[in-house]
């Protein structure tokens, strides 16, 4: 079927073209709102700045395809194969992508704002500058989980996005705006989060293990039995973060603010803490085995129960700090 004959149908109110061979049309700049082509081979199409919302566009092959401007605000592609597709600057609002695969498609500024992800394939997919505001990534029963492995999210947009369980390893994140999302038992294992927003973020069980969050923001941050082994966190802000039974075995956490942080049961073992402000954190508990904290600051400091005895304190500042004996210094 070529674009003349497509139109010609859809003009005269024939909407619904299941396992329509489409490969390689050009319908640039096409008025195709609420088509269905369910199963549609679309591989190759030009659909650039085309009008799709609220098509259905279930299992169908678009891989290699142009969309770049598309507008499928409500669009279905459930299942649908978007391998390598060019969705530059598409429009994919409120979309259901659930299982769909989008493994190596360009997303650069890609609006996805309230979009349901689950089970979706993002895997070096490039997501620069892609809005996914409150959009749905979390793992469910009877979905798989959300795969974005190795793709670029460079300063994304995800505010409150729910990334429960997302596999997330290696992705990068940096400068990307994540503040309030949720990302429970998340893999961010190797993830580069170095200026990310996630103050407010819910980050427990996760596995941040060599992460590079550097200069991030964790204000008021969960990260409840996270691992966040040889992490780097320097210069990053975790004033008021949660974070008992964490996992920090050697992380990097030079300058790191810390301060008002609940720490207890923390496993900060040769971890390196240099300046960092621990100003009244709570570290009740804590294991800070051969953990360097040289200058940082422990002012009212709890470090009740805490092992400390092979910690590097030099140049310290340990005043009103609650000792692991109870006693104040």
């Amino acid at each position: 079927m070529d674009a003349k004959e497509l139109l010609k149908r859809y003009a005269n109110g024939e909407t619904k073209l299941i396992n329509a061979n489409l490969n390689g049309v050009n319908l640039l700049n096409a008025d195709l709102i609420g088509i269905g082509l369910n199963k549609a081979n679309l591989s190759y199409a030009i659909l650039a700045f085309t009008y799709l919302s609220q098509a259905i566009l279930n299992h169908a092959n678009l891989t290699r395809a142009n969309l770049s401007g598309a507008n499928l605000t409500q669009a279905s592609l459930e299942s649908a194969n978007l391998n390598n597709a060019n969705l530059h600057g598409a429009t994919l609002q409120n979309a259901n992508l659930r299982n769909a695969d989008l493994t190596w498609a360009d997303l650069l500024d890609t609006n996805l704002m309230g979009a349901d992800l689950r089970g979706a394939d993002l895997s070096g997919a490039n997501l620069t500058g892609s809005c996914l505001r409150g959009a749905n990534l979390r793992k469910e029963q009877g979905f798989h989980s959300t795969t974005l492995r190795a793709a670029n999210l460079y300063k994304a947009d995800l505010r409150g996005a729910n990334l429960t369980g997302a596999d997330l390893a290696r992705v990068n994140l940096s400068g990307a705006n994540l503040s309030e999302s949720m990302l429970r038992g998340a893999d961010l294992s190797g993830a580069n989060l170095s200026g990310a927003i996630l103050e407010g973020a819910t980050l427990t069980q996760t596995n941040l293990q060599g992460a590079n969050l550097n200069g991030a923001n964790l204000i008021n941050a969960k990260l409840k039995e996270s691992n966040l082994s040889e992490a780097e966190l320097i210069g990053a802000n975790l004033h008021g973060a949660i974070m008992p039974e964490a996992i920090l075995i050697k992380a990097k956490m030079n300058r790191v603010d810390l301060s008002f942080a609940r720490l207890s049961k923390v496993n900060l073992s040769r971890a390196n803490l240099r300046e960092a402000n621990l100003t009244e954190a709570n570290l009740i508990d804590a294991c800070l085995a051969m953990t360097d904290l040289t200058n940082a600051n422990l002012t009212q400091v709890n470090l009740l129960r805490a092992e400390i005895s092979t910690a590097n304190l030099i140049g310290a500042n340990l005043y009103e700090a609650v000792m692991p004996d109870g006693t104040i210094y």
